[in-house]
């Protein structure tokens, strides 16, 4: 279980150790590339992996930028006043760069990216690597690249994942600690639930227990539906239906811990006597996570375990998934691999996992999730709560 430092500001960061360990691997890649500098953005926790993985750095809704260099130096320019210096609660940064950037204000367009090019002309880099760039701002992409049209710049998001998703012996045990505070709060669900409550009263107890059980900031992930057959659940704003007897509960539940790391509990409850048709589509959703996680060893290509589980759905009269049955986790509430139809990522040891297939019996649409470890074998179970349909 996640444990706090009293008086403690800064709390969760990884050891000196690990970050190095994640560094070298980095410049590995950099120098099998001629790569002179890294490049990444970040404005909240959901999928800002590449910031807390290379600088650990927590997040304000102000976008963050992170260089990383052959030679290991971080740079950081972020929200601040012109001129001050980010607090960095122990990291060292080579430049330390504030501005007073809001990406809503279109004559700030260049405040980060007139910032990132006095460093790269100083340091004399010549090849840069953008890592994600569905998350690089339009506006930053275009001062970086238009502004230095000497220097080159690629990709190198693809690389990188291969390093990020594969995942330490450090980094698994937080993780298994973000899986046991899930469960935890799994367990406590009964104990919240009744007939005539509201949903929105239910979801403000399990992030004020999650927060209390060392879940940190960003939990907008606590999705709840209750309804006679399951199937749909509700961010917060939608978490308006008076619990009834004879209900279905559909929790997800995705928040992260001290340390930044997720895990994926969704799991169904019965309030009152259970639907026949949950009951048996909650069976079969075990037997589902169990193959697919027979096909998660390494070497198998996530695209290839995509089609093996629609044709495993199809041979079972079910419709094929059209979206994904599941993905990686880590620092980012999703990561690769994606087990969707386009993921050519190859599976190695040590890949941490939710799986979770969508399963329908008539009505009733079920999608729990687990947590797995990719093994020699095959990807192993971290949780232990029960994969059955929980009466209340």
């Amino acid at each position: 279980m996640v444990e706090f430092d009293l008086n403690v500001r800064y709390q969760g960061r990884p050891s000196q150790t690990e970050m190095k360990r994640r560094w070298d691997l980095a410049t590995q890649v950099m120098k099998k590339q001629n790569i002179d500098c890294l490049i990444m953005q970040a404005h909240d926790d959901l999928f800002g992996q590449y910031v807390r993985w290379f600088a650990e750095r927590r997040f304000a809704p102000y976008p963050c930028t992170v260089m990383f260099d052959r030679d290991q130096k971080l740079s950081v320019i972020g929200h601040s006043g012109l001129g001050n210096k980010l607090p960095t609660f122990g990291v060292e940064y080579e430049y330390n760069i504030g501005v007073p950037q809001s990406n809503n204000a279109w004559y700030g367009n260049n405040a980060a990216s007139d910032q990132a090019i006095r460093i790269i002309e100083k340091e004399g880099y010549k090849k840069i690597g953008f890592l994600g760039l569905n998350l690089i701002f339009a506006a930053f992409y275009l001062g970086v690249t238009q502004g230095l049209p000497g220097v080159e710049f690629v990709d190198a998001s693809d690389a990188i994942d291969q390093v990020i998703s594969v995942k330490s012996q450090e980094e698994l045990s937080m993780l298994k600690d973000a899986v046991q505070m899930h469960e935890a709060v799994g367990k406590a669900v009964p104990s919240l639930v009744y007939a005539g409550r509201n949903e929105r009263e239910l979801g403000a107890d399990l992030c004020r227990l999650s927060i209390l059980m060392g879940a940190d900031e960003f939990l907008g992930n606590i999705c709840i539906g209750t309804q006679r057959v399951p199937g749909a659940m509700y961010r917060f704003h939608l978490q308006n239906k008076i619990i009834e007897s004879g209900d279905t509960l559909n929790i997800l539940f995705e928040v992260p811990t001290l340390t930044g790391y997720y895990a994926d509990f969704h799991h169904y409850w019965a309030i009152g006597d259970p639907l026949p048709e949950a009951v048996k589509a909650m069976d079969i959703a075990r037997e589902a996570q169990e193959y697919m996680a027979t096909l998660c060893k390494p070497g198998a290509r996530a695209s290839d375990i995509f089609n093996k589980m629609n044709e495993w759905k199809k041979s079972r009269g079910m419709k094929p998934e059209r979206r994904m049955h599941g993905h990686g986790q880590g620092y980012g509430l999703v990561e690769r691999p994606y087990f969707d139809a386009y993921d050519p990522m190859v599976l190695k040891e040590n890949m941490f996992l939710a799986l979770h297939p969508t399963v329908q019996v008539g009505e009733a649409s079920v999608a729990p999730s687990s947590n797995y470890i990719v093994t020699k074998e095959g990807a192993v179970r971290v949780n232990t709560f029960s994969q059955q349909l929980v009466l209340i």
